[in-house]
């Protein structure tokens, strides 16, 4: 058997070498294409998800913008009917006396209830009586300065008109279906709750800034 030469060898080792390069260069480029492969699938699912939240935020933006125009539709409905205060005051401050300002109990319950004091007769719109505190509840579909000032003179005078309820806390609340910055912060200036909608359901837009300003009479919880 002859013997190879090195020559030989080096051919052989040149030629597997070579084989190896190409298989590797083969390899190399499957790898490459499976990770860009890879990559388009990851890039496709992001867009989809991305197209995804897209459209959720659309539908979203639909539904807060519809829910805003039947809530606008209904306050512009009681503001014709005259029953703003029936349809939309007086549950609300049902829900605030136990929700927000925890009356253990509701102990009457008055809607446009006239009082005479002196010579003088007086409507409130709503009164919610707890055992320890009483709200006075004011709509008005057109909210203004000038509202709110004659309504913190009447719960200055309330106890005049319903001395049984002397040493409870009064609670004065001023209701609309939308009240503007300026008489909310009017509003605050007199110790007043301004009530108006919310997102979706009507809110005290002035709690937060009249319970830091009395601490002690903060809702538990």
């Amino acid at each position: 058997m002859p013997y190879a030469t090195i020559e030989d060898r080096v051919d052989r080792l040149e030629a597997l070498f070579g084989q190896f390069m190409t298989q590797m260069a083969r390899q190399n480029k499957q790898a490459e294409e499976r990770h860009k492969a890879a990559e388009e699938r990851n890039q496709a699912a992001e867009e989809r998800h991305k197209a995804a939240e897209e459209r959720m935020a659309r539908f979203e933006a639909e539904v807060r913008s519809w829910r805003k125009d039947i809530n606008k539709q209904w306050g512009d409905l009681a503001n014709k009917l005259g029953t703003i205060i029936e349809d939309i005051l007086a549950p609300n401050l049902r829900r605030l006396a136990r929700d927000h300002f925890q009356f253990p109990s509701i102990d009457d319950f008055m809607i446009r209830r006239s009082r005479r004091h002196g010579q003088t007769e007086t409507e409130f719109d709503t009164l919610v009586v707890g055992p320890d505190a009483v709200i006075l509840g004011e709509a008005k579909s057109t909210p203004s300065v000038e509202y709110a000032e004659a309504f913190a003179d009447k719960g200055r005078s309330f106890f005049d008109y319903f001395p049984e309820y002397k040493g409870r806390r009064l609670i004065c609340v001023f209701g609309s279906w939308a009240i503007p910055d300026p008489v909310v912060e009017r509003l605050t200036a007199r110790g007043i709750y301004a009530l108006r909608m919310g997102e979706e359901t009507m809110e005290l837009a002035n709690a937060a800034a009249l319970e830091k300003q009395r601490p002690t009479r903060q809702k538990k919880g």
